[in-house]
């Protein structure tokens, strides 16, 4: 592996034959949407909008006031969560044309009786998650609502949950809705059911994931001998164990890359902790490809030809004048060099407001 450092300390080392990059669209995360057939992304900016912005050079490509959440996309058509009106029994989905950022039609979901449509922005006593998928006879939705009953009383917090889904014809743009348990059912029917038994899968630290055709996880040693750990294969056809991958010593953290093809591990550089090792893997081989020292944990990731793309986590950071603060934003990282080649702005859904007092 070929080895540089960057400017602000990002060492980097990178394997001379990367993974091919993706070929299909997939959510980094929520409200960040990957169209590799077109080079971009597709992004929530902080002022209420949707960018389109290039992958190689974070350069932007179009903006739009509206839109709202970028959802999913296929053939030159972003499906987008809508901010609901005040006072709306439905939830509007929005389909703009992903080559200009125009709006050139739109759909409206009934909600049940009494429940307010999903909201993108998280809110003290509610929150909610609006799934979408293209298949062959339209758009696929599957939302969730989760309110949250608070008191300044010593009493334990009610917690309820509405969930339901529709399927939209892209011709008519025609909604058929779908409770629950019907959403829920078709948008897992894509997921291939896992073996009967992986075997040694006793004692990993996290259920074993499914990606593509390999189940992943890790195993953990003695914290006493500084926590190493080790990457655990299985066959996802008949559950059989593929070899294992020694990961070093320190784990802090794991994560695998959005498009399924790559396995982020993030351990201790050193002690100090002024930033950490993240190892990347692929899935497939067990190949190491690349290894950076960056000051985030294991994040949304996935790697664009050599290209590190990640949400990093809002931060202060010190500066000549004091301390900088960086919001929630996206990261393009040259992993040949280790230097930022551009970074964006993210809006940031989470809840930031005050809290009832404990009594």
């Amino acid at each position: 592996m070929a080895t540089a450092a960057g400017d602000g300390g990002a060492h980097a080392a990178i394997a001379d034959d990367l993974p091919a990059p993706p070929k299909r669209s997939f959510a980094l995360s929520p409200g960040v949407v990957v169209d590799p057939g077109a080079d971009c992304l597709y992004l929530m900016n902080p002022r209420g909008g949707i960018d389109a912005v290039a992958l190689d050079s974070g350069r932007l490509l179009w903006s739009t006031p509206q839109g709202g959440k970028p959802l999913a996309v296929a053939d030159d058509r972003l499906a987008s969560q809508g901010e609901p009106a005040h006072g709306a029994l439905s939830l509007p989905i929005l389909f703009l044309n992903a080559r200009q950022g125009r709006i050139e039609s739109r759909a409206e979901l009934p909600m049940p009786a009494g429940l307010m449509p999903p909201n993108i922005d998280d809110r003290l006593t509610t929150s909610s998650t609006v799934e979408a998928r293209f298949e062959t006879d339209g758009l696929l939705i599957a939302w969730r609502v989760t309110e949250r009953q608070m008191s300044g009383l010593p009493r334990p917090m009610i917690v309820r949950e509405h969930a339901g889904g529709a399927l939209i014809d892209l011709h008519t743009n025609r909604v058929t809705t779908l409770d629950a348990a019907q959403a829920e059912a078709r948008m897992r029917a894509a997921t291939p059911p896992a073996p009967p038994r992986l075997a040694g899968s006793e004692g990993v630290y996290f259920a074993p994931q499914r990606v593509g055709q390999i189940f992943v996880s890790v195993k953990l040693g003695p914290a006493s001998a500084e926590q190493p750990a080790t990457l655990k294969r299985w066959s996802a056809t008949d559950g059989a164990p593929l070899p294992d991958i020694e990961l070093g010593s320190g784990y802090v953290d794991s994560a695998i890359s959005a498009d399924h093809a790559l396995f982020l591990v993030v351990s201790r550089a050193s002690k100090s902790g002024a930033s950490d090792r993240w190892s990347i893997y692929a899935v497939d081989t067990g190949r190491r490809v690349a290894e950076l020292r960056l000051g985030n944990a294991a994040r949304p990731f996935f790697v664009w030809h050599s290209i590190l793309i990640y949400v990093a986590s809002p931060e202060s950071r010190p500066a000549a004048t004091g301390s900088v603060e960086e919001p929630l934003r996206l990261r393009g990282l040259d992993m040949k060099t280790g230097t930022e080649l551009w970074k964006r702005a993210l809006r940031n859904t989470s809840y930031t407001g005050s809290y009832p007092p404990h009594p």
